[in-house]
């Protein structure tokens, strides 16, 4: 079995030392900061492959029916309950032709009358709704009960531990270097969010991947009840255990500044608003913002680069916590063909 050393501790990287430590490889992950606490921590936690562009939409699917085993799998080995639960969602329409669109993707429709029976506190303004399948859970647990089961298997978990550097002799990384010392690999997976290019830049490796801001808004709904997570347009409400709803999440070029927004919540809270008019009259309980990294084609990056055992995963944008376990998959598979 390999030296793998995983650099991240998003979901990315732990659910790549999950799976390489469930595979019986020696995994060291080294995390700058905490696990999870950028994008990941900040995501809503919503696995909609059907929100998705159509392009993206088969590898979510893939991605997203690994979850029932890989949750069984962690919730087993850590105890740690990610709150993961299987749900139906809803897409509207405001207008004739979002309806047409909607409806000709072949979901099963729902008009108008239907919307407001499955959800009565949804705008009287929608024509009509797709039923999507639809799945979340509670991204910082997640997160954390990845490592911790890549550690009950041996795995090194290291926080607050960033990259300084590469040994690479005969094009290949032999060692990765960290302000505590040095760590022999077979393997390095690059898996820093939108840092990555950063950390790949010091084995001499260009990444196409740069941060995109998304701020969200968490809300206690008062008397308003949302049974199902809603989509519409790059937004969406969701739903969580403890009664709160989270409103997501904007787009936003803003290279590494994460911090929330007067008009970023402003949009979310008019999204709410318009989606759920009721909510109008709900508390704003709390603001954040994440960076997610994004590559200039929209796709993710699993695969080699530069080095012939250094492995990139990153890139998946709104997805990454959909997108993990196939990630993970990936670049196993990678490992496995050496």
């Amino acid at each position: 079995m390999s030296r793998v050393v995983v650099i991240g501790g998003g979901v990315i990287g732990c659910a790549v030392a999950e799976r390489l430590s469930l595979d019986g490889h020696q995994v060291t992950l080294f995390e700058r900061d905490q696990l999870g606490s950028h994008a990941s921590g900040a995501a809503a936690g919503e696995l909609s492959p059907r929100s998705t562009a159509s392009r993206a939409e088969e590898p979510a699917l893939k991605s997203l029916a690994l979850f029932p085993e890989l949750i069984a799998r962690i919730e087993k080995d850590t105890a740690i309950n990610v709150e993961y639960r299987v749900q139906q969602g809803l897409q509207p329409a405001f207008s004739e032709e979002e309806a047409a669109a909607l409806q000709a993707t072949g979901e099963h429709w729902l008009d108008a009358q239907a919307c407001r029976k499955a959800e009565p506190s949804l705008s009287i303004e929608v024509m009509g709704a797709v039923l999507l399948e639809h799945s979340h859970l509670t991204p910082p647990r997640f997160v954390r009960a990845l490592a911790m089961a890549a550690a009950a298997r041996g795995a090194s978990i290291n926080e607050g531990t960033p990259i300084t550097g590469f040994d690479i002799k005969g094009g290949e990384v032999r060692r990765v270097i960290t302000a505590i010392g040095s760590h022999e690999a077979d393997w390095t997976v690059i898996a820093a969010g939108p840092w990555s290019k950063e950390v790949a830049s010091r084995a001499g490796v260009e990444v196409d991947v740069l941060p995109q801001r998304g701020q969200l808004a968490a809300l206690d709904p008062g008397m308003v009840s949302l049974r199902r997570s809603i989509f519409w347009s790059t937004g969406y409400l969701v739903p969580k255990a403890d009664g709160s709803i989270i409103a997501g999440g904007t787009e936003e070029d803003s290279g590494f500044d994460d911090r929330p927004t007067v008009a970023g919540i402003a949009t979310l809270l008019n999204l709410a608003c318009r989606l759920v008019p009721g909510l109008g009259a709900a508390s704003l309980t709390r603001v954040w913002a994440g960076l997610r990294p994004v590559t200039s084609d929209g796709q993710p990056i699993v695969d080699t680069v530069g080095a012939k055992n250094l492995i990139v995963a990153t890139g998946h944008h709104r997805k990454g916590i959909l997108l993990a376990p196939l990630a993970a998959m990936q670049v196993a598979s990678i490992i496995g063909r050496s």
